[in-house]
C-alpha cells in the first residue's frame, strides 16, 4: 500500500473515532460504537476492513451495557499509535479537533477524514415544506432534503468547516445553546454544519462517497422517488430500492 493511500485510510478511521469513538483517559482501551440496527452493516463490512487495511483486525460485536454494536482495542501500541495521530482521550468535548496533519493533507487525505467523520457523526434527513407557496407534492412528502453534522466540541466543527471549505462544500454553520437544564446539570451546546443546497448535497454524495448504509439509503431513496418518508430503517429503505416495497404506503392516507 502507498504512502498517499495509506493515509487516506488512516484519515478515514481518525474521521471515524474522532465522530463515535473515544480512547480511556489511561490510555487502555478504545471503543467505537455505533447503533445495533443501523450502523451495523457499516461497522461488519466497511470498518472493521478499514481497521484491517490501517491498523489491526478487529471483530465487532455487541455491547449489552451501553446498547451498542461496535469494536474495542486494548492493545497498547495500536493506542498509542491513534494518539500520535492526534486523536484525543477522555473527555472530547475538551480535546477534539483535526488532526494537524490532515489539516496539511491533500484533497483526497481531507476528504477521507470527512467520509470517517461524516459516516459516524452525521445525519442526511428530509423534510416537508410547510411555506404557502410550497407545492402540493413537498407539502406531503418529505422532498427537503438536508445533510448535517454535529458536535458538542467548538474547535472541531470549526475545524471541520475549513476543511469544507478548502473542499468547496458551503456548509451553514448553526449553534444550539444549551445552557442550564434540571438539577443544575451543564448541558453543552451543540455545534452543527449544514448542507442545504440540493447542488451542494449532490456534490458531498459523489465527492465524499459515504460508506454508511444509514446515510446512502436516504439519499438514493430521496434522489429516486425525490422524497424520503421519515423514520424509516436501512431494511426499509433498501426494500424501497429494489421495489419490494412501496414508500407512498408508508404515509398515512386522509
Amino acid at each position: 500500500m502507498g504512502e498517499s493511500q495509506n493515509n487516506e485510510k488512516l484519515a478515514e478511521l481518525c474521521g471515524a473515532i474522532i465522530g463515535d469513538g473515544w480512547i480511556q483517559s489511561n490510555e487502555k482501551a478504545l471503543f467505537i460504537a455505533g447503533d445495533p440496527q443501523e450502523d451495523k452493516d457499516y461497522y461488519d463490512n466497511h470498518l472493521r476492513i478499514l481497521f484491517k487495511d490501517a491498523l489491526i483486525n478487529v471483530v465487532p460485536r455487541e455491547f449489552p451495557y451501553w446498547k451498542v454494536y461496535g469494536i474495542s482495542i486494548c492493545k497498547k501500541e495500536i493506542i498509542k499509535r491513534l494518539l500520535n495521530l492526534e486523536l484525543p482521550k477522555g473527555k472530547k468535548s475538551e480535546s477534539a479537533k483535526v488532526p494537524a496533519w490532515i489539516k496539511k493533507s491533500n484533497e483526497n487525505v481531507i476528504k477521507s477524514f470527512l467520509r470517517g467523520f461524516f459516516d459516524t457523526d452525521g445525519s442526511v434527513f428530509c423534510q416537508r415544506n410547510y411555506t404557502k407557496y410550497a407545492k402540493e407534492f413537498d407539502s406531503k412528502y418529505h422532498s427537503k432534503i438536508r445533510l448535517r453534522i454535529s458536535n458538542i466540541s467548538k474547535k472541531l466543527i470549526y475545524d471541520t468547516n475549513k476543511l469544507c471549505k478548502k473542499c468547496e462544500f458551503d456548509m451553514v454553520l448553526r449553534i444550539i445553546k444549551r445552557g442550564k437544564v434540571m438539577n443544575n446539570r451543564n448541558c453543552k451546546d451543540v455545534y452543527i454544519l449544514e448542507l442545504n443546497q440540493i447542488r451542494g448535497i449532490k456534490k458531498w454524495f459523489e465527492e465524499i462517497n459515504p460508506s454508511n448504509k444509514k446515510h446512502k439509503t436516504k439519499y438514493l431513496v430521496w434522489k429516486t422517488f425525490g422524497f424520503c418518508p421519515p423514520k424509516t430503517t436501512v431494511k426499509q429503505r433498501e426494500e424501497i430500492l429494489k421495489k419490494k416495497l412501496n414508500p407512498y404506503i408508508l404515509y398515512k392516507q386522509g
